[in-house]
């Protein structure tokens, strides 16, 4: 395998070490299912994504191209599960189904470097439409993936959780997501304001107030034991990325205070988020979306590779 190596970005470094581990037993029986459920990735969710495309899978010269050999095109995440993802890349990226190559996933300092093949591939007026089956050789780097899956997957599938009740001068509201995980919001019975939040992830309680920034991580009421320094740092980064992906159904009021308080402003609407919240249309529609160029960047040659 081709493995591409970038000052500044962890490679071998663990995404979550102390929560969402994941043991090998699970990873085999994930293998085992033929199609797994896709999750919408947010707008707010900083990952970037590129693939390293050729543009043809007929052999020349009666060998395959080379993987990691084309140029590395960089595009937005539409939808993301287990065993593969989709991507909007430029329309001036060339590809067909069955091309061998690598995706690269950089989050915040981390990085995934992962081959991949082309399992169906589009060309609109405004954007290309790729998505990528997995091909998974490295436990690791398999464990860090499906991290990133499973704060997708939290943050993406929250629902009510039952009708707003009273609690003093307080209404709350909660919302449940998959894990489970359980949102909760307490405002003002009277103007509505905003007062509070509780996000609960498990073994992890993690509440943030309108009236002071920053964010308090508790064990749950089940666990007994403190939260350490290292597993705080961790709850925090977990708790950035669900809420780059919350849905807007959530209260946008909400969201904000969130992600403020985790310390990732909500970035304004611009043409990465127009791009990825159309994708559901793109996806099963031949309507052709105005995508803005300012969207694309320029292929880049690959990085030199080493076995």
């Amino acid at each position: 395998m081709n493995v591409f190596r970038r000052i500044g970005y962890q490679s071998d470094v663990p995404i979550f070490t102390r929560i969402l581990d994941i043991k090998r037993a699970v990873l085999a029986r994930l293998r085992d299912k033929r199609r797994q459920p896709r999750h919408r990735v947010g707008a707010g969710f900083p990952l970037k994504a590129s693939l390293n495309l050729i543009g043809s899978t007929a052999p020349e010269l009666g060998q395959e191209p080379a993987r990691g050999n084309g140029l590395d095109w960089s595009g937005v995440v539409g939808d993301i599960s287990g065993n593969g993802l989709s991507i909007l890349l430029s329309p001036a990226a060339t590809t067909g189904r069955g091309e061998t190559t690598i995706l690269r996933l950089v989050l915040e300092n981390h990085e995934i470097v992962i081959p991949c093949t082309v399992a169906h591939f589009r060309v609109y007026n405004s954007h290309a439409y790729c998505g990528v089956e997995l091909e998974f050789d490295d436990f690791k780097a398999q464990k860090d993936y499906l991290q990133l899956v499973e704060a997708v997957k939290l943050g993406s599938s929250f629902v009510p959780a039952g009708a707003a009740h009273a609690e003093g001068t307080l209404v709350t509201k909660s919302w449940r997501s998959v894990g489970p995980a359980l949102l909760t919001e307490w405002r003002d019975a009277n103007t509505r304001t905003l007062d509070r939040f509780e996000l609960n992830l498990g073994d992890h309680t993690v509440q943030g107030w309108k009236c002071r920034l920053g964010l308090e991580v508790h064990p749950s009421k089940h666990q007994t034991k403190s939260v350490s320094a290292d597993t705080e740092g961790e709850v925090s980064q977990l708790f950035r990325w669900v809420v780059g992906n919350l849905p807007k159904h959530i209260p946008s009021d909400l969201r904000k205070l969130m992600s403020c308080s985790g310390g990732s402003p909500l970035p304004p609407p611009g043409p990465a988020a127009v791009a990825t919240a159309k994708m559901a249309a793109v996806a099963s529609s031949s309507t052709v979306i105005k995508v803005p160029a300012s969207v694309w960047r320029a292929p880049k040659p690959a990085a030199p590779a080493s076995v």
